[in-house]
């Protein structure tokens, strides 16, 4: 008993469906989890530059900033306002090299700056117009001489920071 011969061909296959190639999006979880951690990583660089860019003085803004006070038309015009400044200005460059600084006022403050340049030039000489200068209406002073004072001050805080930035 012999059943019906079978079909030598055998049954007619159809090719083999695949599915479609996954895309590239979405991507996996630990793709997503990456992203996020190198968002935060250059978040965190970012907030660190901008911290240190606070603290720092950019390198040569005290001595710009003299120059600019050199030729500043407030020199001749204000010279209340210019000594003002130019206080100001020593006080920024004074506040990059030691911040214990910042609360020094009159004869203190000039005796920190004098440590500074190695002579008593702010207490007795040429810089003493900075203590009260700026808070008199007339004063007399050598703009000339304060201001070669002043650059010679910058220079050592410069070397004493090594810098200022």
């Amino acid at each position: 008993m012999q059943g019906p011969a079978p079909d030598v061909a055998g049954p007619v296959l159809r090719p083999l469906q695949l599915p479609a190639e996954p895309g590239w999006f979405p991507p996996a979880p630990g793709w997503w989890l990456l992203a996020l951690l190198t968002l935060l990583l250059l978040g965190w660089l970012w907030w660190q530059w901008r911290r240190r860019q606070a603290r720092r003085w950019q390198g040569g803004a005290p001595r710009r900033l003299l120059r600019q006070l050199r030729t500043d038309p407030l020199r001749v015009q204000q010279p209340q306002r210019w000594l003002g400044e130019l206080s100001a200005l020593l006080r920024r460059a004074a506040l990059q090299v030691d911040a214990r600084c910042a609360g020094l006022q009159g004869q203190a403050w000039a005796a920190w700056l004098d440590a500074r340049l190695g002579r008593a030039e702010f207490a007795t000489g040429a810089g003493q117009v900075l203590l009260a200068g700026p808070y008199q209406r007339h004063s007399e002073f050598d703009a000339d001489a304060l201001l070669a004072l002043c650059e010679e001050l910058l220079q050592r805080l410069e070397q004493s920071r090594g810098g200022l930035a």
